[in-house]
């Protein structure tokens, strides 16, 4: 038996004999018998989800089991998360996704951008960082790694003796670090952010807007993508300033095999487009469409799809329910899971329980707080499931803000947004993960840029959440 694993069983043992230690002792002052069973299960899906003992959903569905045989919650209760409406908002977005996928729009929408960007290798990783960043705001960042890493490759296999040693391996890591980057910048962009919605509504009563986070979160995703750029191409890897010989005819070649605008890219496009400006305008159309929330203009978005006609001439239309089989369910269970343990840790008092040892970190301005959650999160993502670290954190640090008197969103969004700056790893991240299986990239070479990268989205988030975010009054509602 290897280490990571005899790691990984002792601490799924040591959450098992927690859970059961809390059935059989008293609940410490303070707390309720019914939060000292919360407390248990809690921990126990946090060792779960940290030693990745079962798969992630499996342990996202323990509460619908455990609460009522441990009367925390009655199976009812302990169900209802799994319906949040930020999830409908999630798969309401995927199903936009899988069609800009099936219609080639996604491949189109790359070219274009890193066409724009030049033949120069300097321009051509920041092309190749811009289209991951910009499809990772709308389609799952494993998908847009999987769909990129091929131009990236076509484009190293057309220049294979280049003499540039550091172009291959700074290519290769704008693909998963744009990726990462850009599901930041939306509520359906990456599963932690969809977590924290649903718990903010769930427990909080704020409800997350979708312009209000995107317009938070966008400019510091650019500036961390920036940064990305800089760190590729002059910090970890010195990319020549030269242009790639005849790299213009290879993006020529590449556009010209996606052919011309058909009409299924178009009919994508058009539902795409007015979903997103539906998300921004959606505060101005309240007073007069008051059942209009982030979730039903996605999921309007999403099943329109399923009535427009493909045109292709064979009655089909752009979606079909067969292209559900690619919708990652387990990320949805994930956050339904999520979402009914941090409600059963705030109706038992858990959260009010925890918060109360706030007290040891009191003394702290609110702002270092905001840099040692991020600090721990962004580390500690590097080998933990990014969901899975921010549905076990978020009850903790929001129980601690409540304590000390502040808002639990600047350090909700310190965890949700900490855990996708992940980028040492090929586990970290699905993204790191395939690129990393290119064969073209060595540990060392992602390893050298992700210490980097991790040091500036710690100073730069952490900055950007303690003095800018609070000005965003409009975040939540």
């Amino acid at each position: 038996m290897n280490l990571a694993l005899l790691i990984s069983r002792t601490l799924a043992l040591a959450g098992i004999a927690f859970f059961f230690a809390t059935l059989a002792t008293p609940a410490p002052e303070g707390l309720t018998q019914a939060g000292w069973h919360t407390l248990g299960a809690g921990v126990l899906m946090a060792t779960f989800w940290i030693s990745e003992i079962l798969p992630f959903p499996v342990t996202a569905l323990l509460p619908l089991v455990l609460f009522p045989a441990a009367g925390i919650s009655s199976v009812e209760a302990a169900a209802a998360p799994y319906s949040n409406p930020v999830i409908y908002l999630f798969l309401g977005g995927i199903f936009i996704a899988l069609a800009m996928e099936s219609s080639n729009l996604h491949r189109r929408i790359a070219l274009r951008i890193i066409r724009g960007a030049g033949t120069g290798r300097l321009q051509i990783v920041g092309g190749f960082l811009a289209a991951s960043f910009f499809l990772s705001m709308w389609i799952n960042n494993t998908s847009v790694a999987v769909m990129m890493l091929p131009i990236a490759m076509s484009v190293l296999g057309l220049f294979r003796n280049d003499e540039d040693p550091a172009f291959a391996p700074a290519l290769l890591l704008s693909v998963a670090y744009g990726a990462n980057l850009g599901g930041m910048c939306t509520l359906v962009g990456t599963a932690p952010n969809a977590i924290l919605g649903g718990f903010m509504e769930e427990t909080h009563g704020l409800q997350i807007g979708f312009f209000g986070w995107m317009a938070m979160t966008l400019p510091v995703g650019m500036i961390l993508a920036v940064l990305a750029w800089i760190v590729l191409t002059r910090l970890s890897h010195r990319v020549s300033k030269s242009s790639l010989p005849n790299g213009k005819g290879l993006l020529e070649r590449e556009a010209q095999a996606v052919g011309p605008l058909g009409w299924e890219e178009k009919a994508v496009a058009i539902v795409f487009c007015a979903t997103a400006l539906l998300w921004i305008a959606r505060g101005f159309l309240e007073d007069w469409l008051p059942w209009l929330n982030d979730s039903t203009i996605g999921m309007a978005g999403g099943l329109a799809l399923f009535f427009i006609p493909s045109g292709r001439g064979d009655g089909k239309k752009i979606l079909s329910w067969g292209h559900a089989k690619k919708i990652p369910w387990e990320v949805l269970v994930l956050i339904g899971g999520g979402l009914s343990l941090a409600a059963a840790v705030q109706k038992n008092g858990v959260a009010e329980w925890i918060g109360g040892f706030a007290s040891a970190v009191g003394w702290l301005p609110a702002a270092a707080l905001v840099f040692l959650v991020v600090l721990l999160i962004v580390w500690l993502t590097e080998i933990t499931s990014n969901s899975a670290t921010t549905s076990t954190f978020l009850p903790i640090v929001s129980a601690m803000a409540v304590a000390l008197g502040q808002s639990p969103l600047a350090l909700g969004s310190a965890v949700a947004l900490a855990s996708s700056c992940a980028f040492m790893l090929p586990v970290a991240t699905p993204p790191n993960s395939i690129v990393f299986g290119s064969g073209r990239l060595s540990m060392r070479e992602m390893m050298h840029a992700g210490v980097w990268m991790n040091i500036f989205c710690w100073l730069i988030l952490s900055s950007w959440l303690a003095w800018v975010a609070p000005k965003f009054p409009w975040l939540a509602e």
